[in-house]
């Protein structure tokens, strides 16, 4: 079968898994209708829009005293979440009714023991990224393949070939009352800056003329479109921080392998030169941090040997009298980010500036020991150290030409070649020698962490991504910091630009992500800023932003 007619056999099949009476008679374009949340909130019952828009731990507590179900609130999610995909093609998968019979377990669990819970999740619906493997749901990672039969999805995934293995992070969350209602959508292979495959694109939930960031690009829009209260995705150059800050999230990138990552499908799943890691993103922090601490101090994470044994640290969260010293890195001397996110680094610096819990500073950016760029090409020759090979192969099973996104956003050696060992081993060398100066900056800084910028734009038009640039994502990957997404306001008319003179910029990229700023088109984008602290303080990181966004 043509890989084209598989994709739209696929896409047919995600709306016949909605119920009939949750289908859009009418779709409204990008251009009618560009913000999710407004359009959703004008057709959706009341009691629904109430549960969408309430956090986890009201969720919990209303089950407790029994003035809400599990299958409520599976219901309001399931319902936001089937109209949300219609509007932003953000699921890769779908099975509500799997969802609804696991409420009702929930439910009737509940009844029996007086109004107990079953665990720290009970009745919380929880959005999966689609490389996040669940019994008798396909797992694609981007590919046509997969759909076309169950052993293409083996040798792309490396999962059972009955699809009954579960990841254990989806294993932990289940256990503790979580409830499973869809997987959302990635680029083809989880590589890119946009969400967009030979199986469709995901929209912009904020604004659907805009691309939705990648590669958890289904979850960021899903979340924003409060289709979702907790999402799971992954990052290995920005993938949960990039969704996050086009979407006004919050998105956590641990250091690698502080949360479990056993059997979740990747790309080059052996390449731990610069590894993968798995996290949360939320609209609210509290949520984050609740659904953090529920994986870390779960028993089941020691069954993945790579994952560091360090359960949350509550004194590290709960430290109230600690001054925190704080850097603001404005820019990298490269890319200047546009000015709604130069304005908004200078807000919260004044804010916290003035605050007794803080010590601020700027970090002159000619003091950084090695260029973001630099550390972001490192970053992209692990992504290409087979010539993309296994991509390439993984598309000549189904006939699929390598996406559009693909194309644009990397290129195959000139040489047509593999990496050898020597190659490989020296790139790990570079690796460790850009952490051993970074974490002597930091030192000599005397920081405990940095805000700098989550992209050097708050958003674009889909199919634009080769015209900015994304190394403050990339960069922290290398670095194997702590990072955290977290949105700080919101693009106003007081965010004009400054004229900069040709021969003030510093490369042509520096140059064609200065002139793509559009304050008409930015009004009311969120803007989101990152907190970057030293590898495995999670708790530190959680505990920092919760405090910035209490002050903002």
């Amino acid at each position: 079968m043509d890989y084209k007619q598989v994709a739209i056999n696929k896409a047919k099949s995600l709306i016949n898994s909605i119920p009939s009476e949750w289908l859009l008679d009418n779709i409204p374009s990008p251009e009618e209708q560009p913000n999710v949340n407004e359009y959703l909130d004008s057709i959706l019952p009341e009691n629904e829009k109430l549960i969408t828009s309430s956090n986890a731990n009201d969720l919990l507590h209303l089950q407790e005293i029994g003035k809400l179900t599990a299958y409520e609130i599976t219901y309001a999610f399931c319902h936001r979440a089937a109209l949300v995909h219609q509007l932003t093609n953000c699921c890769s998968e779908i099975f509500f009714d799997k969802a609804f019979n696991k409420a009702k377990e929930l439910d009737d669990y509940r009844i029996k023991n007086n109004n107990k819970l079953i665990g720290k999740l009970h009745g919380i619906p929880i959005s999966l990224k689609d490389q996040i493997n669940l019994p008798q749901i396909t797992t694609s990672i981007g590919y046509i393949a997969p759909h076309i039969s169950k052993e293409f999805e083996k040798i792309i995934t490396n999962r059972d070939e009955n699809q009954n293995d579960i990841s254990l992070i989806a294993e932990i969350l289940q256990n503790n009352g979580a409830i499973f209602y869809v997987k959302t959508t990635v680029p083809m292979a989880m590589l890119g800056g946009e969400t967009s495959s030979n199986l469709g694109t995901t929209l912009n939930s904020i604004d659907r003329n805009n691309a939705c960031g990648g590669s958890s690009g289904g979850e960021g829009a899903l979340i924003a479109g409060k289709g979702s209260i907790i999402g799971i995705g992954t990052d290995i150059g920005g993938s949960i921080r990039i969704p996050s800050a086009v979407q006004g999230l919050f998105g956590l990138r641990g250091s690698s392998n502080r949360f479990p990552y056993l059997n979740i499908a990747n790309s080059y799943p052996n390449q731990i030169g610069v590894c993968s890691v798995v996290g949360p993103m939320c609209s609210n922090i509290n949520d984050l941090i609740h659904v953090s601490k529920v994986i870390l101090n779960d028993p089941l994470c020691i069954q993945d040997p790579r994952c560091i044994p360090i359960k949350w640290r509550d004194d590290e969260e709960e430290v109230n009298d600690k001054v925190t010293n704080i850097g603001f890195l404005r820019w990298d001397g490269e890319i200047l980010p546009h000015p709604p996110i130069l304005n908004n680094i200078d807000k919260v610096y004044n804010i916290l500036n003035g605050n007794d819990d803080f010590n601020c500073q700027i970090i002159d950016e000619n003091k950084l020991p090695v260029k973001l760029s630099q550390l972001g090409k490192l970053l992209l020759s692990f992504y290409n150290c087979d010539n993309f090979t296994e991509i390439s192969n993984y598309c000549k099973l189904s006939g699929e030409p390598l996406s559009e996104l693909f194309k644009r956003s990397f290129k195959f050696k000139e040489d047509n070649r593999m990496d050898n060992v020597e190659e490989f081993f020296n790139k790990v060398k570079l690796k460790y020698e850009y952490q051993l100066k970074f974490d002597k900056l930091f030192n000599e800084l005397n920081i405990d962490c940095f805000i700098m910028p989550s992209y050097s734009t708050v958003c674009w038009n889909q199919g634009d991504n080769s015209k900015i640039s994304n190394f403050y994502t990339r960069s922290i990957n290398v670095l194997d910091y702590t990072a955290m997404t977290f949105p700080v306001g919101k693009v106003n008319e007081n965010d004009v630009s400054f004229h900069r003179d040709d021969g003030e910029f510093i490369n042509e990229m520096d140059e064609n992500n200065w002139k793509y700023f559009n304050l008409a088109k930015q009004l009311g984008k969120p803007v989101t800023l990152q907190l970057i602290c030293k590898r495995y303080k999670e708790e530190e990181c959680c505990r920092i932003v919760k405090k910035i966004i209490e002050l903002l």
